[in-house]
């Protein structure tokens, strides 16, 4: 089957407008205000008295709750308007920053959680529909790439950002949170206003998932389930590696992301789609199984750029395939949709993960992701069929 990225009419259509750079911002302050807390949490939590295993259900229960309202935060958004739901999510932002300063029992940090990853998710949708619709179709995926490079250059700071200031204390790290939740807002204001769709009715609940588009992006699940351990116990294994910084992973990680989305990005959508994705899959596969195996600071940097370049080529390759054939009036929703699979990937491999650590160690843990990111081939493969061709 061709994919969307076999679209070459027209190829140097308009891409880069102010609107493109208002999106790629509110998505830039959106991941360095977030991921600061991903690497730290777990400290935080073993501070409190916790687990390696509860600091693992946290992530898994921040990016569940994302995962699971993403369509129907996606679905409002298309409704209200994108850009109102997302300065109402940046402004919640504000104040659920702060509350993690000041919660310190273990059960409700996890509530608080669940609420901020359903705002998260109505960031990430809203401005996923707003992005979706402004690029060209001829330049989809290229588009998406550089889109997805804000997320990247952002979590190549952001944890040892968090790390540096969880030296200094928790509270300065959760205010620094807050503060940048503040430029969301100021970002989020300049984004263009969209009309509510006040003529059509609102979907019922069976009608807001998508089952082609989820069935379709759970290659993403299997995929999205190393990177949750990744996310959480990245960090805590460079420590106990004794690897220093222990944010090196995420900084080689974010770096190839960019350097290959560079320098594929211009050609992508003249490339098959299949001829893109299942190299990508098969290197985060052997990116896995060389952080299992690899205990020196030479290897983590190995798997790292293996990894970014894997993720990096996969996930607007697979993006791109999703929106080249959907209804363009309803992008929030299926960019919601595909949210869910990916993060619901994040959620069980962070909770699973710890689980599989704590009783076994990292080794397993990691071996296990390699062999559903192997998986996610076959994945594709059946479910990329249910789709009829289509061109732009």
């Amino acid at each position: 089957m061709r994919g969307v990225n076999s679209v070459s009419a027209h190829p140097r259509e308009p891409l880069f407008t102010a609107t493109f750079f208002n999106v790629w911002a509110l998505s830039f302050v959106t991941f360095l205000s977030a991921f600061p807390l991903f690497p730290t949490i777990p400290f935080r939590i073993i501070e409190l008295g916790g687990s390696k295993g509860e600091a693992g259900l946290f992530l898994g229960l921040y990016t569940g709750a994302a995962a699971l309202s993403a369509p129907l935060t996606g679905t409002i958004a298309d409704h209200v308007g994108r850009r109102r739901l997302a300065l109402f999510a940046s402004i919640a932002f504000v104040g659920f920053s702060l509350l993690y300063a000041v919660v310190t029992n273990r059960a409700l940090l996890l509530a608080v959680a669940i609420v901020h990853g359903v705002l998260w998710s109505g960031i990430l949708t809203s401005s996923g529909g707003i992005m979706t619709n402004l690029i060209p179709a001829s330049r989809r995926t290229e588009g998406l790439a550089y889109w997805g490079m804000a997320s990247t250059v952002a979590i190549a700071f952001a944890p040892l950002v968090g790390l540096r200031l969880y030296d200094y204390s928790w509270l300065v790290m959760c205010v620094a949170m807050a503060g940048l939740s503040v430029v969301m807002i100021a970002i989020a204001a300049k984004l263009p206003k969209d009309e509510p769709r006040s003529d059509a009715r609102f979907p019922k609940l069976t009608e807001i998932v998508d089952p082609k588009v989820l069935l379709t992006a759970m290659t993403l699940t299997t995929v999205s389930f190393g990177y949750g351990g990744l996310t959480s116990y990245v960090a805590l294994l460079s420590v106990e590696r004794k690897i220093e910084p222990a944010s090196l992973f995420f900084t080689v990680f974010a770096l190839l992301i960019l350097v290959s989305r560079i320098i594929v990005g211009p050609f992508s959508d003249r490339i098959p789609t299949k001829v893109m994705l299942y190299p990508a899959l098969i290197g985060i596969a052997i990116a896995l199984v060389v952080l299992a195996f690899g205990e020196t600071r030479a290897w983590m940097i190995v798997s790292a750029a293996i990894y970014g370049t894997g993720l990096g080529i996969a996930f607007p390759t697979f993006m791109s395939f999703i929106m080249g054939r959907t209804d363009p009036s309803r992008r929030a929703a299926i960019f919601g949709n595909v949210i869910m699979a990916f993060d619901s990937g994040i959620g069980l491999g962070s909770a699973t993960t710890g689980a599989i650590v704590q009783r076994f160690g990292y080794k397993p843990a990691f071996l296990g992701a390699a062999m559903l990111s192997i998986g996610a081939i076959a994945m594709f493969s059946v479910t990329s069929k249910l789709w009829e061709r289509r061109e732009d």
